[in-house]
């Protein structure tokens, strides 16, 4: 009787019914990411081509192999220095952006919600629409090159994608006006929630708005910067659609980014076991960088 008692308030107990609720959807979770991880780092110790006839549970073990080829791999450290680029330029000009449009629309006017609507639409397209969009904005005999014609002379039209340096600019203008507004929405809800009693005081005080933006905003909402910029730095390091539509990794190779790089290895060239060793050796540099990102924000909000 004492026994059944025990078990009854033990199931009754507040923690044992807050994990029962949640165990089953963290129990599907953990299944979905552990899966296919494991898959992935078992065909990267393997050496497995399907074009060879062989099932991949059945290909032969390679060890290091596959991660020592992804290291001595000049076009995949290439791939990864050119990403990055992207990246940084695209994610810093999207944050200047963002924040800039959060706080001016921290002021009420005439149509803010429609102009919030319009400013969002960008991130509701999918990536295969802005990128065959601005494939045609920068044609040879597109926009761009009909204004610049027509303010400068025949003269002015640009090749955007013969020349590198062009065409990872317009990937990077194409990733600017779709995913800016992320950065925005991300921005503006964490401006709304800061407590205005602080910026009150300091006005009060007499002191100016860029004191009270520099010392007493921007430091509240440096936790809210830190997730918008990792999340939007984890999603921008997947760019493939933009460049397999815009570019197609050219000219050549030179606008090549990792994702393409690893879905030409493993789906265009069949070695799908090196691809996976690639797969991994990004997830673990990621995997890093988020771990790092996190750990300044636990940081920094046990010091707040």
């Amino acid at each position: 009787m004492r026994w059944s008692q025990a078990l009854g308030r033990f199931f009754n107990g507040e923690k044992v019914f807050q994990l029962t609720l949640v165990a089953p959807l963290q129990l599907l979770m953990w299944v979905l990411l552990i899966v296919p991880t494991v898959i992935v780092v078992y065909l990267s110790v393997v050496g497995w081509q399907p074009i060879l006839g062989v099932d991949w549970w059945q290909a032969p073990f390679v060890g290091l192999e596959n991660y020592l080829r992804v290291l001595s791999d000049a076009r995949f450290w290439e791939a990864v220095g050119r990403t990055l680029l992207m990246v940084v330029f695209a994610v810093a000009a999207e944050f200047a952006l963002g924040l800039g449009l959060a706080l001016l629309f921290r002021a009420e006017f005439v149509g803010k919600r429609l102009a919030t609507s319009v400013l969002l639409y960008p991130m509701m397209l999918p990536w295969v629409v802005v990128g065959f969009a601005f494939y045609l904005v920068f044609l040879d005999r597109g926009p761009v090159n009909y204004l610049l014609t027509s303010l400068f002379g025949p003269g002015a039209a640009v090749d955007w994608f013969r020349y590198p340096t062009l065409a990872i600019a317009t990937i990077v203008a194409a990733d600017i006006w779709q995913w800016t507004p992320f950065m925005f929405l991300i921005l503006y809800s964490g401006l709304s929630a800061l407590p205005k009693e602080p910026t009150e005081a300091a006005m009060t005080l007499g002191a100016s708005q860029w004191q009270i933006f520099r010392y007493i905003t921007l430091p509240m909402l440096r936790p809210v910067i830190v997730v918008a910029v990792v999340l939007r730095v984890l999603e921008a390091l997947k760019i493939f659609d933009l460049v397999y539509i815009m570019t197609g990794g050219g000219p050549g190779t030179s606008t090549e980014s990792l994702s393409l790089y690893i879905y030409r290895v493993g789906f265009v060239y069949g070695q799908l076991s090196y691809a996976a060793a690639m797969a991994v050796v990004i997830l673990v540099g990621i995997a890093l960088v988020t771990r790092l990102a996190v750990r300044s924000l636990e940081l920094r909000l046990q010091g707040m």
